[in-house]
This record gives structure tokens, sequence and C-alpha cells, in this order.
């Protein structure tokens, strides 16, 4: 079905996050200091995660208890797991910010590296489950001007710091005709100077071939 999909860009920066923060994880000596980094970067997932979680519950899930209120129900439970999932990791987050030696330091790791895993296992089959369930119920019951409006609100109560660094997650994770479609859309709803941050995002986020195809296809210079 030809439909805008409003959790599309979004789901694909965070999975993005998700798989880069693993990897950083998983090469990561918890046994010394600069680990700090790593848990640093695992606490602002988990932040972002939230306010995600809070985005969707605020505006999306609202339009589906209207019409099938045990399906979003259902999505607010997930909400709840995904919740303690997080909690479960701000626990071995601070472990090892409380370990007083190596040993501790390499058992919170550990424990770091674990629960994340969990994290990823359900975020992966909560986010399909959004884009292969929850969102044919909204296709069903809204048009594609509704989820606009609702994701509009959302970038809307997004911190501006932290919209541009979701922005450069979600540049980096997509294709270059969804590239097009996103400035697109934000050369025809926003002030000019919002479409020229945004096109130089793209500049910087993209390898340059790739860019030049956007560029193109927008009709400005690679000089952006």
């Amino acid at each position: 079905m030809n439909r805008y999909n409003v959790f599309n860009t979004i789901h694909k920066g965070l999975r993005s996050l998700m798989y880069d923060t693993a990897a950083m994880i998983q090469r990561t000596d918890f046994s010394v200091n600069t680990a700090a980094e790593t848990v640093a970067r695992v606490n602002w997932v988990m932040d972002i995660f939230d306010e995600h979680a809070r985005h969707e519950d605020k505006f999306l899930l609202p339009l589906a208890f209207k019409n099938n209120e045990a399906l979003a129900q259902e999505f607010e439970k997930e909400h709840e797991v995904d919740h303690r999932l997080s909690d479960d990791l701000r626990t071995a987050l601070k472990s090892w910010e409380n370990a007083g030696n190596d040993a501790e330091r390499i058992t919170a790791g550990q424990a770091i590296f674990f629960a994340f895993n969990e994290f990823i296992a359900f975020n992966l089959y909560h986010m399909n489950k959004e884009e292969n369930v929850l969102l044919l119920n909204l296709w069903t019951h809204y048009t594609d001007q509704d989820l606009l409006a609702a994701e509009n609100a959302i970038v809307q109560s997004i911190d501006p710091a932290t919209l541009m660094e979701e922005s450069k997650w979600m540049m980096r994770s997509i294709s270059n005709p969804e590239i097009i479609g996103w400035l697109s859309g934000i050369r025809h709803a926003a002030p000019p100077p919002v479409f020229d941050i945004y096109l130089s995002l793209a500049k910087q986020e993209v390898p340059a071939d790739r860019f030049a195809e956007v560029a193109a296809a927008l009709g400005v210079s690679t000089a952006a």
C-alpha cells in the first residue's frame, strides 16, 4: 500500500543507533575509565528511546484508541516492557559507575552487554510490530495528512539539539529516495533556512556520490 509510513524514518535511525551502540559495547574494555564514553552513549540511547515511547503514547496511540482500544493498550503495555528493560540497563550502568575496582567494572560491563542485547531484541520486535500492525490500523482510519500532522506535533515537541542528533542518525540510515522525499517535504512545509540546514546535514552525513544524486533530484548545487 502506497501510504505514508509515519514510523519509517525515525525507526531506521533508531535501529542504526542501536546497532552502532551494540558494536561500541562489544569493543569496550570496561575495566578502564575510558569506558565512560560507552556508558554515556548507552545512557543517551536510553533517554532517546524513552522520549520516543512518550511521543508515541501522546501523539499516535490516542489515534488508535479511538477505533481499537485493545490494540492501543497492547502497545502501551509493550512500552511498559521497554521501560523496564531501560531500567535494567540503567541499573547496570550505575553499577559500572559505582564500581570500586577492575573486577567489579568488568562484571558490570558484562551486565551492560547482556542487558543491551535484551533491549535491542525487544525493540526490533516492537518496531516491526508497530509498522506491520499498528500502522495498518492507522492507515485504515486516518489520512496521510492526519499522520503527517501527528508527526509534525512530535517534531515540534522535541528539543532542537536532540532533534538534530536524531536527524543525523536518520539521514545516515535511509535510502536516497527517502532522503529526497524527506527534504522535499521540508522544502514544502518549512522556511528556507530550515531546508538549508537539512540539506547541509545530508551533505555531511551521506557519501558524496549519493549526495550528488540527492542534489540533482532536488535541483540544488552539490556545494550546498
